[in-house]
């Protein structure tokens, strides 16, 4: 029943809560031990709420066994159950095993009763390491009891409320609390009110307490933005790896496509120089048959020559035919004719065989000039295409290694730059820190010498108070006893005149004495009075000359207000010298991404310029091509033409 009671009490959940709520139920001891084995396996409830349920020890080291092995109950309320005794070392044993528990309610109980047993629990409070917020209001704790909660702060590092209200630590408790501060640099609530501490005392923990939380938003501030910064510097330094990273793999990339494209560039040349290469071979070619072409031209001129000389030769015979047989000419008329007509045959044949040669001369002539200009245009075409490789190969070289050594350098200024700002910041950062931790460790001293100064001040007015309360206190009874024996005396005085009325004489003389004796009581009655007046104005002096003493100490408070004021004035003034130097850091990265942009611009411009400049070797060499091309054309139709 108890399990499934626990099953339905801890299904409340509340932002990611899950509460177990059993306050105000009587538990025994048998239930306690039940709950506490179901609690020592439990891996889900959060918040365990036992208030008002009347455990007694057993049921209370129950619970606190059951607890010790849990993981997962942050928020632990026993309030209104009279705890004490065992109970008081049991929740303390649980308290130094635990490690997840973070709140711990104790509030009316009696766990001052006893000295040793609060004593445990004390000494375990300050070695628990997870627990952040204790109440021990209304608990009966003494001045023994807040002197080992005082021990306990100085050891504890992660508490950060303490409430001790509505206790009977005292003056003693109280100054053991303010002492256990001076070291404690973690708690920023301690509540003291309904303990009989005094309001110097008081005042004095509560500027403590203000110290430490000021502090403390002070070193999370400074963390916070101590890991902002180291998160930017880092988010920067990949960024600008990356970015170097993404500037070589660039140039890489450039360097690859300029390797290929010289090594196709120069693929090219070759395969043009092997075109060329066979172009020459054919014009050599050519060459040989304009050669053969010619000596054939001088053959068939030598045979027109002999030919020439043959008819020259037969003119002449014809002439001594003529002259020997003029009488034989008619005889011979069929054979002149006959020979004359073979005659005229042949001079047909010679007249064509001149014109075949003179026209064969004009071409051999037209070829040899046409060979001639070809050779002469090709060589300078051949030695303007070679300087100007060799000038573009030179360029390419010369703009490739500028690139490369302008991108070295801009990368070595980047680095150089990033370095100096790196080596600026953390300048920067050191020198802030020391400033920090001086002001801190100057605003302790001085806060620490001002709780000095206000506690001896205030023990000064207290001993100056009791000794003037003294004083007058004698001054009182050294009268009121004078004043009595003055009455003693009257009434002697009464009684001897009553006696003494049957004289009149002696009565007369007497009343004349002790009416004498009065008016010197009245006198040194007077005189006393004044004497008293005087004491009481001194005492006023002595007072007033207390409160200039305090006014003064209250000026040098303030002083020292201002100087704590002028010191947070000079940590905003850092703050904001800070804020300037992540500004100036901004903006100098600005500054690196515009130059790793125009960087990237630049290669992206050479890259265009080399695509362009791929594009016009390549128009240039189909424009060469196309003349080699052209020329083999024309050179070879005249070949076929002959």
């Amino acid at each position: 029943m108890v399990e499934l009671f626990y099953c339905r009490a801890a299904t409340s959940d509340r932002e990611g809560e899950q509460v177990l709520n059993l306050s105000t139920n009587g538990l025994t001891s048998k239930t306690c031990g039940i709950l506490g084995k179901l609690l020592a396996s439990d891996r889900i409830l959060t918040h365990l709420k036992l208030n008002d349920c009347l455990l007694d020890e057993e049921s209370v080291k129950a619970l606190a066994y059951g607890l010790s092995g849990n993981s997962s109950v942050r928020i632990l309320e026993l309030k209104g159950n009279s705890i004490r005794g065992g109970g008081v070392e049991a929740i303390g044993r649980m308290i130094r095993s635990n490690k997840t528990l973070q709140s711990l309610a104790l509030e009316w109980n009696n766990l001052g009763l006893l000295g040793n047993s609060f004593a445990i629990f004390a000494e375990a409070l300050g070695a628990n390491p997870t627990l952040e917020h204790v109440d021990l209001r209304s608990n009966q704790l003494t001045h023994d009891s807040a002197g080992e909660l005082a021990v306990a702060l100085r050891r504890n590092t992660c508490l950060k409320t303490l409430d001790v209200r509505w206790n009977n630590a005292g003056i003693t408790g109280g100054r053991a609390l303010l002492t256990a501060l001076e070291t404690n640099r973690t708690l920023t609530g301690l509540h003291v009110a309904g303990n009989n501490v005094p309001q110097d005392v008081a005042d004095a923990i509560a500027t403590a307490v203000n110290c430490n939380e000021q502090r403390h938003l002070l070193s999370s501030e400074y963390q916070s933005r101590t890991r902002m910064l180291t998160r930017e510097i880092r988010s920067v330094e990949l960024s600008s790896k990356q970015q170097l990273a993404g500037l070589l793999r660039t140039i890489d990339e450039q360097r690859d496509a300029l390797s290929e494209t010289q090594h196709g560039s120069s693929l090219r040349i070759s395969e043009l120089q092997t075109t060329l290469d066979e172009r020459r071979d054919a014009i050599e070619r050519l060459t040989s048959k304009l050669r053969d072409a010619e000596t054939a031209l001088s053959v068939s001129e030598r045979q027109a020559q002999d030919d020439a000389a043959q008819l020259e030769r037969q003119r002449q015979s014809v002439v001594g035919v003529q002259e020997q047989n003029c009488e034989a000419e008619q005889q011979l008329r069929s054979q002149l004719a006959e020979e004359a007509a073979k005659c005229v045959a042949m001079q047909a044949r010679l007249d064509d065989g001149e014109r075949k040669r003179r026209r064969e001369e004009q071409q051999t002539a037209q070829l040899t000039e046409e060979l001639l200009r070809l050779r002469a245009e090709l060589k300078l075409k051949c030695s303007d295409f070679e300087e100007k490789m060799e000038k573009e190969k030179h360029r390419r070289k010369q703009s490739v290694r500028e690139a490369e050594e302008r991108v070295q350098r801009e990368v070595d200024r980047a680095a150089r730059d990033l370095d100096t700002l790196e080596r600026v910041h953390a300048d920067e950062t050191a020198r802030l820190e020391a400033r920090h931790v001086d002001t801190e460790e100057r605003l302790s001293r001085s806060r620490e010498e001002l709780v000095a100064e206000r506690l001896r001040h205030g023990e000064e007015l207290q001993e100056v108070k009791r000794n003037a309360k003294t004083e007058e206190d004698l001054k009182l009874k050294h009268l009121e006893e004078r004043v009595r024996h003055l009455d003693q005396a009257k009434a002697d005085l009464e009684k001897h005149v009553n006696e003494q009325n049957r004289t009149v004489g002696e009565l007369q003389t007497k009343n004349s004495s002790f009416t004498l004796e009065k008016e010197s009581l009245s006198r040194r009655i007077s005189v006393l009075s004044q004497e008293l007046a005087g004491k009481d104005k001194e005492w006023q002096a002595e007072v007033d000359r207390v409160k200039l003493d305090i006014d003064e100490r209250e000026n040098l408070v303030t002083q020292l207000r201002k100087e704590l004021k002028e010191s947070k004035q000079e940590r905003d003034v850092l703050e904001t010298r800070l804020e300037d130097q992540e500004k100036k850091f901004w903006l100098e990265l600005e500054r690196k991404k515009d130059d790793a942009n125009r960087l990237q611009e630049e290669l992206e411009r050479k890259e265009a310029e080399v695509l362009r400049r791929r594009e016009e070797e390549l128009q240039r060499a189909s424009m060469l091509e196309k003349a080699i091309f052209t020329y083999v054309t024309s050179v070879k139709s005249p070949t076929k033409l002959l």
